[in-house]
Formats: C-alpha cells, structure tokens, sequence
C-alpha cells in the first residue's frame, strides 16, 4: 500500500480540512454555530473575553481540540486514499464525487443525531455541510494528486 499513498497530498489534504474548518466555524458561522451551541459572551467576538456556555463561564482549551483534529484529518485521508484506491476514482471529480458522497452519509448522521439530541437545526446545517465540503475537497485532492 506504501507505493500507492502520495504523502504529500495526504499533508495538503489535512491542511486543507484544517482551514476549512477554520472558515466554517471562523470566518463564516462562528457566531450561528456558537449560538446553537449555546456560547455566548464577549469572548466570542474578543480574544480573551469572558465565554459562556449555557450561561456558566467556560475556560476555552484551544490546543487539545486542535490537535484531535489534525489527527483526525490524517485518518480521513488515509481512508480517503484507501478508498479512491479500491474504488480506481483516481482524478479531481472522482475523488472529490466519492468525498462528497462520505460527507453526505456524515451529513444525515449529524442530521439525525441532533434530532435526537433536541439540538438546533442551524447546528446539523452547518456541522454536516462541513463533512460535504470537507469530504469532497479531502477526496478531490486525493484523487486528483496522485503517486506518479
């Protein structure tokens, strides 16, 4: 299996997630994600602010989940590779289609999983649009930048 993994595009592909996942829940719903997660507080909009979760201060450990998530990316596109791999979708559509088909099964399961948890709906939109575009960009890089 070693001569068939482009480490380079599994490193890109871990970075990619890393700043999507910094827009998603930065740049574009970090105020609608906090909300449905139920943070609020000055610290949302102001390094160093006082944060609340469901009105109780919090102490934000910033480094922790990072780190989880960077590993976690790694796995995603090792099994992403696998997959495009087994499944010979080795181009930018094919592996971006076959991401894009994992981010849809992570998509309902987020979906569903916060129904039953009562949670907000805004958070199953952004959390599983998350997983479709970060599956789909993981699985088109992949698939695209392959091992001459």
């Amino acid at each position: 299996m070693n001569s068939r993994i482009n480490w380079l595009a599994i490193i890109v592909a871990t970075i990619a997630g890393m700043f999507i996942g910094f827009l998603w829940y930065g740049a574009f719903f970090q105020l609608q994600w906090a909300a449905a997660v139920g943070m609020t507080g000055p610290g949302l909009t102001e390094p160093g602010a006082e944060i609340l979760k469901h009105g109780t201060p919090v102490t934000l450990d910033p480094v922790t989940p990072m780190v989880i998530n960077a590993i976690s990316l790694v796995i995603y596109a090792f099994i992403m590779n696998w997959l495009i791999v087994q499944t010979k979708r080795t181009s930018l559509v094919g592996g971006a289609t076959l991401g894009a088909l994992i981010g849809t099964v992570c998509l309902l399961t987020t979906y569903v999983s916060n129904r039953f948890a009562m949670n907000p709906t805004i958070s199953s939109i952004i959390d599983g649009s998350y997983y479709l575009v970060l599956f789909a960009v993981i699985g088109g890089i992949i698939g695209a930048w392959r091992k001459k």
